[in-house]
């Protein structure tokens, strides 16, 4: 930050030979920069330099923005651009004051003008393509502002990351594999990217990459909740159910949090294991905690739980729970199962066998398989 300041500076009263000069102590104010006193170098030059030209408004817009006083830089450097339209450094910082404002199409009047004077610039592109990208109809724009900032620099993680979730939103596979692995090749230490190749990964179901990048942020401490989330599903649907239980272990070490999915998914890794009283405590909490209609899932990996356990009475009320709450016919179908297969009282399996078939919407073709031997059970009772 120091060095960047002083450097700043140094560009700043160097580039404006064609301009009128403000005369001033350049090594006083060099050393105020690098030490950061901002308000001696506002002081110094509002008070003895009384700048009027465009390095010396330069110099004390930088120091306002640099102290905080962002409305003072902001009006300082629309007095450079009065008298130097193409300003490089006042249009940056302009942009980039809109920008952090929220007043996008401010940023992107004063992005463009960079553009415009540095075409070859990818990170004029980038900064284009972000303010666009909160605009609402110009995405596409901003879109194909950043595929030409990634064409003139493929190194920036940023424009690589941005891309890759244009693509992914567009389901374009291909394309998301192809700019996340070259920058992979080139540094694989990247979390960002690294938790981008997860998404990509599980979106296309390839849960082996999932575990192959995911344990990759593990093993580096970083927080990515959603890459995590992939992770420990995809852990948990290739049968690693230790391995979706550590997963939602670190989670909880890294955020001291206790996030509702990834606990469901160690819920049912416990009961894969036969530890069926973990799983159901952590069910419960799942229940205690969820406000949507995860409840169902809950109630629902409860009653099967119970199922296994020989518990038949308590399986029941969770499935009629979930049923209450949600009116999933496939919970009134597991109810009846369990009269039928495993209470053995035919009366009640019969009658809830019925109210399935009464409500029931097929959609999956298992459920069309279900609905068709129902039919059929129900003349045996």
């Amino acid at each position: 930050m120091l060095r960047r300041s002083s450097t700043l500076l140094l560009l700043l009263c160097s580039t404006f030979a064609a301009f009128g000069q403000d005369q001033y102590d350049k090594a006083m104010l060099m050393d105020y920069f690098q030490e950061q006193q901002y308000d001696k170098v506002i002081a110094y030059m509002e008070g003895t330099v009384k700048p009027v030209h465009v390095n010396g408004l330069a110099v004390l817009a930088n120091a306002y923005l640099q102290n905080g006083q962002t409305a003072d830089a902001e009006r300082t450097y629309q007095r450079v651009l009065e008298k130097d339209s193409n300003n490089i450094a006042a249009l940056q910082q302009l942009g980039n004051i809109a920008r952090a404002q929220q007043q996008y199409v401010n940023a992107i009047t004063h992005y463009s003008k960079l553009v415009a004077l540095r075409p070859d610039n990818a990170i004029y592109y980038k900064q284009l393509a972000n303010a666009a990208a909160n605009i609402t109809g110009l995405q596409d724009t901003a879109f194909a502002l950043m595929k030409i900032s990634y064409s003139l620099n493929r190194k920036d993680a940023s424009v690589v990351t941005f891309l890759a979730e244009e693509y992914l939103d567009r389901k374009d596979y291909l394309h998301t594999d192809s700019v996340l692995q070259q920058y992979y090749q080139f540094d694989s230490t990247n979390t960002l990217v690294v938790a981008a190749l997860v998404k990509s990964s599980y979106q296309q179901k390839k849960y082996r990459e999932v575990v192959t990048y995911g344990e990759q942020l593990i093993n580096a401490n970083s927080v990515h909740s959603f890459a995590y989330l992939c992770l420990a599903v995809s852990h948990y649907s290739l049968d690693h159910y230790d391995s979706t239980i550590r997963v939602y272990d670190k989670m909880m070490e890294l955020t001291q949090s206790e996030p509702e999915t990834l606990k469901y998914y160690a819920a049912l890794s416990y009961a894969k294991l036969k530890q069926y009283n973990k799983s159901n405590e952590m069910l419960e909490q799942c229940i205690s905690s969820a406000k949507s209609r995860s409840l169902d899932a809950y109630y629902t990996a409860l009653a099967s739980n119970f199922e296994e356990m020989k518990q038949y009475r308590s399986a029941i009320a969770h499935y009629d729970t979930a049923y209450y709450l949600f009116k999933d016919p496939m919970r009134q179908y597991g109810i009846a199962r369990i009269y039928d297969q495993y209470v053995q009282d035919p009366q009640k399996a019969k009658r809830y066998y019925q109210l399935f078939l009464k409500n029931a919407k097929p959609g999956s073709k298992n459920e069309k398989d279900i609905q068709t031997y129902v039919k059929e059970r129900v003349k045996s009772l």
